[in-house]
């Protein structure tokens, strides 16, 4: 059987990715309209470093949101079962855009007009029906030809472009027109800048939802919380390419994280977690062109969790999250380079993988000493299957919390 590596020692995707907005774009026909299939290329393709930010999803009829989460009126009986929830950053890359444009084939002449206008406002409610509960903003972008009007009818388009908003229910700065000319990519590049900045507004206020919640923790029993609310925080300011409020929250997560009780149920959680956010904490700190400064934050950081080590006979698993550590930052700083980093002569990647295989080394020894018999899998249930919801715990005990008992022969066959 082949062992999946855990999450302490193989960051998942979504951690290492570079963060995009969200857009979803909705009533194109890529496979029956070969003008959509054009705008949805040219949206999609050569997503080159000076365009906006951002990721498109093309979104079918039979697409689902997510559904909303009941909204939470007190934590006063609350205790959170984990730290950081595995399925909330994939939710927020791949799941629920900030913005759904509806895209609508129609001219300001069309003899069907008041068809056509009741048809698209009618995709509009439906795609805020389908969004109801999230604050995704919408917006319209009406496909036309291209080809000029004649001259008496140069204030048409202005009139129905104000009867289709009212109709929409949708402010002018959210409905935008698109010729399908031979200055397509022009249009497209001005349209995704506009989107861009419809998502900043959406970002926004979600950052403002979960500053509300501030008030309601304690130290005592929402430790976790402080963590999980300033993690967020720092995500929803990368997808808003604001990296030095996302660094600050980021550390403040770190530093919250600090003072989360250990115990050994909750070691490789907290290790876990900690793991993450200093992966963050660095990758900013080099797209900051502040190298110095990330150099810092590993030796700090491999400082602070060297001894926290948790059971004895899970110490291979422990230096296997040190040599991770190490192995990251080295590809961080590879990476950083490339993107024209100056040299710094003190140090370079190498000495980061060099530490990183001494500590590989130092885990298969320490795995040799507890596996030193010949290997038997434990009869079933196996206990590292199981559905996890939460960064860095164990299979076997999920959402457990870090007082409770938990079962020794159910630990021992894990090992």
């Amino acid at each position: 059987m082949t062992a999946q590596p855990s999450d302490s020692t193989e960051f998942p995707p979504e951690i290492t990715l570079k963060p995009l907005a969200l857009i979803g774009l909705s009533g194109l026909d890529t496979i029956n309209n070969a003008i959509h299939k054009t705008i949805w290329d040219a949206f999609s393709n050569n997503r080159r470093l000076d365009r906006a930010s951002v990721q498109f999803k093309l979104l079918h009829n039979t697409f689902e949101f997510p559904v909303i989460k009941p909204k939470r009126n007190s934590y006063e009986w609350y205790i959170p079962k984990g730290i950081l929830k595995k399925n909330w950053i994939p939710k927020r890359v791949s799941l629920i855009p900030a913005v759904v444009v509806i895209f609508y084939d129609m001219e300001w002449n069309d003899p069907q007009w008041n068809e056509k206008i009741i048809e698209c406002a009618s995709r509009v409610q439906s795609i805020r029906a389908a969004v109801e509960g999230h604050a995704t903003r919408v917006a319209v972008v009406v496909v036309q030809s291209g080809l000029s009007p004649p001259p008496s009818e140069y204030m048409l388009g202005a009139e129905r472009a104000q009867v289709l908003c009212s109709a929409c229910e949708i402010q002018s700065k959210s409905l935008f027109v698109l010729p399908h000319s031979d200055h397509l990519m022009g249009y497209i590049v001005r349209l995704e800048n506009a989107f861009y900045d419809i998502a900043q507004n959406y970002y926004h206020h979600e950052t403002k939802n979960i500053k509300q919640h501030r008030d309601h923790l304690n130290k005592t029993t929402h430790q976790y919380l402080f963590v999980r609310h300033q993690f967020k925080l720092g995500f929803l300011n990368e997808l808003k390419q604001d990296l030095s409020t996302a660094h600050k929250h980021y550390m403040h997560a770190y530093n919250n994280l600090l003072e989360t009780r250990q115990v050994d149920t909750n070691i490789h959680e907290i290790r876990t977690v900690a793991g993450y956010i200093n992966y963050k904490l660095c990758k900013l700190l080099f797209a900051l062109n502040l190298a110095r400064d990330a150099i810092a934050q590993l030796k700090s950081h491999i400082e602070r969790y060297k001894n926290r080590i948790g059971p004895t006979e899970l110490l291979f698993e422990h230096y296997a999250w040190i040599a991770r550590q190490y192995s990251a930052f080295g590809e961080l700083f590879d990476e950083a380079i490339g993107l024209g980093l100056p040299a710094i002569q003190s140090q370079h990647p190498g000495f980061y993988y060099q530490h990183a295989a001494q500590f590989t080394v130092k885990r298969r020894q320490a795995m040799r000493s507890v596996c030193c018999e010949a290997l038997q899998y434990p009869p079933p249930p196996d206990p590292m299957e199981g559905i996890v919801e939460f960064y860095g715990q164990r299979p076997w005990r999920p959402g457990r919390l870090s007082a409770d008992p938990h079962d020794p022969q159910k630990e021992q066959a894990a090992v």
